[in-house]
């Protein structure tokens, strides 16, 4: 697999969360997905991922990711960074329902085996959530 199909398919993921596209994902993610950060009460495996997304959408009805930095290596990882905009209508991470739209830094980590991503890394800059967007 060419490093160029890694960032593609990294971006796919990242654009099908924003439309709210779970079915694509199924293309993308290897049924036996190890998410390595999951949520409380996540669901292993694809599902579990796409149980996270679900939450999300929850919580930010539009979500919306923009992929600021993508990185390839070459031994089959690819690490991204996302600013993730939305507007809280539900909770997160504790905290109630605030209505005011958030941007969300996040690093992602994930690695390929064949065409499909087997494994997740997500982490959050929490704390620097910007409000008021």
């Amino acid at each position: 697999m060419q490093r160029q199909d890694r960032e593609f398919i990294y971006r796919q993921v990242i654009e099908a969360i924003s439309r709210d596209d779970a079915l694509a994902l199924d293309q993308f993610l290897a049924e036996g997905l190890m998410d390595h950060n999951p949520i409380p009460g996540q669901s292993p495996g694809r599902t579990g991922f796409k149980d996270w997304m679900a939450s999300a959408r929850t919580s930010f009805p539009d979500l919306r990711g923009t992929v600021e930095t993508v990185l390839v290596t070459d031994n089959d990882y690819v690490i991204g960074r996302v600013t993730w905009y939305g507007t809280q209508h539900g909770s997160f991470a504790g905290l109630p329902p605030t209505h005011k739209a958030v941007a969300l830094a996040v690093i992602h980590i994930v690695r390929f085996e064949a065409e499909v991503i087997v494994e997740w890394w997500g982490v959050a800059h929490i704390f620097g959530a910007a409000t008021g967007r």
